[in-house]
């Protein structure tokens, strides 16, 4: 009995001799705690219709496109098989092989998820309207986004055309000089991207070697259709073509700038300030 006394008197005397009250600290910091202010607002973006880059196309046309190219003699009979066609490797073969592998898929799939939901989701897909990246021009064209510049001591350019703006792509591939034509890798070469030399601190001190998308898909360099090679780049970003035996070439992409739908907000004063100062 005189232990469990001497135990209460214990825990009464340590609460009572607690050094601070927990809610009123609570209540004293939550008195003081800082609101920051609304940072300033911002010009909205530029609607996608005046885009320096592909306009919006229906993924539709795109995939009938590809099947084209792909499978020249080959009639889809169905939204599935232009689906299919389009985005899936198939074992090429006779219409009939390839029919029945687009069967054996859809098979596949309305098991999966039934039968009506497998083409709706299939038309809407193929209803969409994207942004691409990547579809190459005609051999030859050329506009104020598009750039052919011949590589030194060699019968092949490097061709700068635009991809998708909302992610600031810009896409390069080889052409042959004289044709115009697209080609894939036709040299040994390495693709690397690196600071920017006229402003490296404003980047990461780091260099990267580039690959194609193809090759980011898992796609071995003897597979890739001939003439569809390209490389995804960033506006304003600096690469090196190194090529054994021969000198590196260096070159920054063009940075598209867009005047933008609504005036800049005036509400702040701006400094007048040189953007570059030269010795």
């Amino acid at each position: 009995m005189d232990r469990k006394k001497a135990k209460s008197s214990i825990r009464k005397n340590a609460r009572a001799e607690k050094p601070y009250d927990t809610t009123k600290r609570n209540r004293r910091r939550a008195s003081k705690t800082f609101t920051a202010p609304p940072p300033p607002s911002l010009p909205s973006s530029t609607s996608s219709s005046s885009l320096p880059g592909p306009p919006l196309t229906e993924f539709r046309k795109t995939c009938l496109d590809t099947i084209r190219e792909r499978y020249p003699d080959l009639e889809p009979r169905d939204d599935w098989d232009i689906l299919t066609l389009a985005t899936t490797p198939l074992r090429l073969g006779t219409t009939a092989e390839i029919y029945a592998q687009l069967d054996r898929a859809l098979a596949t799939s309305i098991e999966a998820l039934g039968e009506k939901e497998t083409r709706n989701n299939v038309r809407k897909l193929l209803d969409m309207h994207m942004e691409l990246t990547g579809v190459k021009p005609p051999p030859g064209s050329v506009d104020k986004f598009t750039f052919i510049r011949p590589i030194p001591d060699s019968r092949y350019s490097i061709r700068l055309f635009p991809g998708a703006f909302s992610d600031r792509q810009y896409c390069l591939d080889f052409v042959d000089t004289e044709s115009g034509k697209p080609v894939n890798s036709p040299f040994e070469y390495e693709l690397w991207a690196i600071p920017d030399p006229e402003a490296p601190w404003l980047s990461l001190p780091m260099s990267g070697k580039l690959h194609s998308i193809e090759c980011a898909h898992g796609i071995r360099q003897k597979d890739i259709l001939p003439g569809h090679e390209k490389f995804i780049l960033r506006d304003g970003q600096t690469c090196v073509l190194i090529r054994p035996g021969k000198r590196s070439l260096r070159f920054t992409v063009p940075v598209r700038e867009v005047e933008p739908d609504v005036k800049v907000d005036e509400s702040m004063d701006v400094l007048n300030l040189p953007r570059v100062v030269r010795f």
